[in-house]
């Protein structure tokens, strides 16, 4: 059963980090097209991105509460090996930050301005990406 539950752990990390992909980038990327087909075939794309996301959100959810109320899967499944890779995950999250702003600075030298919205959004979607995606490479370990 604890195998079964890590590898949904797994199985759900991957969709959530797939559909906030897709939801967030295209949420992004709409506001850079002019043309109405491409925008609403983002749109809709967009849309199952949010679904994927929001579902395997509430299943991971889930999952951390029965995890949680049972002693012994909490001491298989939230072991000092998974707290480590969470603290590792929000590392890499805090330094592709970092990076992100770090590069907007640098193109802010060169360009006089540059949307804040943008740059918020930009820094949102990889400081989200980044811990999901360390978090499923440290998993599959």
């Amino acid at each position: 059963m604890i195998e079964k539950m890590d590898k949904s752990r797994f199985n759900l990390l991957k969709w959530l980090t797939i559909g906030w992909a897709i939801w967030f980038g295209t949420y992004i990327l709409r506001d850079w097209l002019d043309d109405k087909l491409i925008f609403g075939s983002l749109i809709l794309i967009g849309f199952i991105g949010w679904i994927l996301f929001t579902l395997n959100l509430i299943k991971y959810l889930k999952l951390g509460k029965k995890v949680h109320s049972d002693e012994k899967l909490k001491e298989a499944l939230n072991n000092e090996l998974y707290q480590q890779y969470n603290l590792k995950s929000f590392f890499w999250g805090f330094w592709v930050i970092v990076a992100v702003i770090s590069i907007f600075f640098l193109i802010s030298s060169f360009y006089s301005e540059i949307s804040a919205m943008l740059v918020c959004e930009i820094t949102l979607f990889f400081g989200v990406l980044a811990p999901l995606i360390a978090r499923l490479i440290y998993n599959k370990d």
